[in-house]
């Protein structure tokens, strides 16, 4: 081979070997693009994780007992839809970084957000009307950021704690009206998310805690109950 066919075919070589570099290069920066947002994405979500559970918190020290102050109430609940309202500017910063990108790649970053975020809007809506918030109404919060339904109903899963810790706390004041309506709420609820047969991450353990938290409302009632036909019994004996 003549040095001039050698130098031919090793340009040849260069230029392909170069095309091929500069296409990994662009797989290279697109992953970084992606891996950038990524963690962009985590870190909003964190924040509002984070918010998300002092709302919660905050909510749990509202007057409980048959007869709660009405003012306090009213204070504690202001508060707590002051601060999620507030949240929707990190919803939208999400809801722009997901602009133009599929959704479903970068679930993982932002799911836990978005659920700590129904699990608290959905106790102050249960304080607030005694009852659930629908995915439609909880859309309206999230300022354009998409809405899984796997994640609302793993939110609803969440909540379900919520209800049995107030449950247990009316049982333990003797509100046994207070304490069945909860008792049967989060039945409903534990009934209709299996019956969603909803599958994803974390899912399967979601749905043991909520059994968990079921039998513990059961109990609760039931000791109550008992206490109450215990006191009856003595009254009678007592001729009261």
């Amino acid at each position: 081979m003549s040095a001039v066919q050698f130098s031919t075919k090793r340009m040849k070589y260069d230029t392909a070997n170069s095309d091929i570099v500069k296409l990994f290069d662009g797989f290279r920066d697109e992953l970084d693009r992606r891996n950038d947002k990524f963690e962009r994405i985590v870190k909003v979500s964190r924040d509002i994780t984070i918010q998300s559970k002092r709302v919660i918190f905050n909510l749990h020290r509202k007057p409980a007992g048959c007869q709660a102050g009405e003012r306090e109430l009213e204070s504690i609940l202001e508060d707590a839809t002051e601060k999620l309202t507030a949240l929707r500017v990190h919803f939208k910063k999400i809801s722009k970084e997901l602009e133009g990108e599929d959704t479903h790649r970068f679930h993982r970053a932002f799911t836990n957000g978005v659920q700590e975020f129904i699990e608290a809007l959905s106790f102050l809506y249960l304080l607030q009307n005694n009852c659930i918030i629908s995915p439609s109404q909880v859309e309206k919060h999230l300022n354009g950021c998409p809405l899984l339904m796997s994640d609302y109903i793993a939110g609803l899963a969440d909540l379900t704690g919520e209800i049995m810790r107030m449950c247990i706390c009316f049982a333990g004041k003797n509100c046994h009206s207070e304490a069945i309506r909860l008792r049967d709420l989060l039945f409903e609820i534990n009934t209709g998310i299996r019956l969603c047969n909803v599958s994803g991450r974390g899912m399967s353990q979601k749905e043991e805690v909520m059994l968990q938290s079921l039998i513990k409302c059961e109990a609760s009632n039931y000791k109550l109950v008992i206490r109450q036909l215990e006191k009856e019994s003595m009254c009678r004996d007592k001729g009261l």
